[in-house]
């Protein structure tokens, strides 16, 4: 079974609230957000049962923090003490639209620093995409929510371990996962610490074929996942 780590914290004026910071051995970076109207998409967690209480980390700005969940309460019709936070990444996106543009939207080509949090209610699972002071704020509509950052260093491992030029390769897809000590990658009879790290399972294509990589939160640890 795996552990996990939930949080509560007195944030500001918003009172007490849940925030899961979820992750064996992982570093966590937290983010934030900004405003958006479409209804949020379904995406199932599946957090494990153990909880424990620790303090929250202060990486991200409290005003951030503050906002994003103002922000998804607003949006889900619900008290911020239900919702928790689960995968967090700092980023660097790439126009004033955190690469959220629509259709006839004039976005500024610039880079803007900033956050992708997840915030979770009950099954629910909303990503959102934050500058670095929470001033933009906009929910994700996307269908692959990976990091970018973590998509390049994907690429850029895949293009190492497959001997085929990074511009030649793609990230086509990428699910959130919940995985063991080994990123669920392990052959039988093989002893994996059963401890809960949050992550992605992302598809990598290339010369019309593909491959599956498994990567941690922060992407510090990506792995090519041959037994599939």
């Amino acid at each position: 079974m795996f552990a996990l780590r939930f949080f509560a914290a007195r944030r500001g004026n918003l009172g007490r609230r849940s925030l899961h910071w979820l992750g064996g051995a992982l570093l966590l970076g937290v983010v934030t957000g900004c405003v958006v109207t479409e209804e949020p998409d379904a995406t199932s967690p599946e957090p494990p049962p153990e909880v424990e209480e620790i303090g929250l980390p202060e990486m991200v700005p409290e005003v951030v923090s503050d906002r994003v969940l103002e922000l998804a309460a607003n949006q889900l019709l619900v008290p911020i003490e239900e919702l928790s936070f689960l995968r967090v990444n700092q980023a660097v996106w790439q126009d004033s639209c955190l690469g959220l543009g629509r259709l006839n939207e004039s976005c500024l080509q610039a880079l803007v620093p900033g956050w992708q949090i997840e915030v979770v209610h009950n099954d629910r699972s909303l990503f959102y995409r934050t500058d670095e002071t929470g001033e933009l704020i906009r929910l994700s509509t996307l269908d692959n929510n990976l990091p970018p950052a973590i998509a390049a260093t994907i690429i850029e491992m895949a293009a190492s371990d497959l001997g085929i030029p990074a511009d030649q390769l793609a990230v086509i897809s990428a699910e959130p996962r919940v995985w063991d000590g080994c990123l669920g990658i392990a052959e039988p009879d093989t002893f994996c610490t059963q401890i809960a790290i949050f992550g992605w399972r992302a598809l990598v294509e290339g010369n019309g074929e593909t491959w599956i990589y498994h990567t941690d939160m922060t992407g510090a640890d990506i792995r090519l996942n041959d037994l599939e």
